[in-house]
């Protein structure tokens, strides 16, 4: 058995800031500092990415949404993929069909010999009304993990959301912790938010490690940050780039002092509130790309089906 785990980030009220577990060769970045072009890495490519020496079977739910072409194309070459989506395309044949909503075993079967489940599958419409999203984003949700769980998967790792407290967006303080209680700004962040605590029960009940990440704004393909509305939008972008190496770290992290684990997932942003110290803590996230800087500066990302 791992250690018995009760320190909960969301119960923490100690909780040290970002800027202490940054290499003193990254600085934070701050909305009044000038960015010198040097503080990014321009010749990184998406697949030279270090995801780590042993090869794990990774089994990612939602597959063929924005988010899954994405990791899909990062990882092909480093992990044993199971690929799972409610769509059956006869030109994407690696993907399984699967309606995660019914607990049913023509899926289930694929949990096993699985070492990290990756839960993307929801209903992405953040104005979903409660029917909308009760399939997709609960009922789904929730036979996922149950199915992880009783095939004896090490590691779930959650796409949780920004939404879960993004309804602070009118008085947003200076500083968006895990910490903080919930502020949903709809159904879709409250129903993200259902997902981390049903997370944490499973944790501790099954003895796995449960990594949620809130992650913030990833749009379609290029994803560049010149096509975002606004200063807010900005603020929130995780980039392509730094998406993969959020979830190689979800993935990847030695954290066995610890089952449970929720962080927020933005890229390294001027002024963002989106407070990472325990991204970078715990998983050893650090981002690199910053919505406000020199555009050539950013990677993009090639979506393999």
């Amino acid at each position: 058995m791992r250690p018995d785990s009760t320190n909960d980030p969301l119960d923490d009220d100690e909780t040290p800031r970002f800027e202490d577990s940054l290499p003193d060769d990254l600085p934070i970045l701050d909305p009044d500092d000038d960015l010198d072009a040097d503080d990014l890495d321009d010749d990184d490519d998406l697949d030279d990415l270090d995801i780590g020496d042993d090869s794990r079977t990774v089994l990612i739910t939602g597959a063929c949404g924005n988010i899954g072409r994405k990791l899909r194309a990062a990882w092909d070459d480093e992990y044993d993929l199971i690929l799972l989506d409610s769509k059956f395309d006869p030109d994407d044949p690696e993907v399984i069909s699967a309606d995660l909503s019914v607990f049913d075993e023509s899926w289930i079967t694929h949990f096993h010999g699985v070492d990290t489940v990756v839960h993307l599958a929801a209903n992405p419409d953040s104005e979903g009304s409660l029917e909308e999203l009760s399939g997709p984003n609960l009922d789904a949700l929730a036979n996922v993990f149950n199915a992880a769980a009783l095939a004896g998967v090490e590691r779930i790792v959650f796409a949780s959301s920004n939404h879960v407290a993004a309804g602070r967006r009118g008085d947003a303080p200076s500083l968006i912790t895990v910490n903080d209680p919930p502020c949903p700004s709809g159904m879709y962040g409250a129903l993200k938010y259902v997902g981390e605590r049903l997370g944490k029960s499973l944790a501790m009940a099954f003895d796995l490690t449960f990594i949620a990440l809130r992650i913030g704004f990833v749009q379609p393909g290029p994803n560049r940050p010149e096509t975002l509305l606004d200063d807010w939008d900005k603020k929130m972008w995780l980039s392509n780039g730094d998406l993969v190496r959020l979830f190689d770290a979800a993935v990847e992290a030695e954290i066995e002092d610890r089952l449970f684990v929720v962080a927020n997932g933005v890229s390294r942003n001027q002024g963002t509130p989106w407070d990472l110290t325990l991204a970078a803590e715990i998983l050893g996230y650090l981002p690199e790309d910053d919505a406000f800087a020199d555009q050539g500066q950013i990677e993009t990302v090639d979506e393999r089906a």
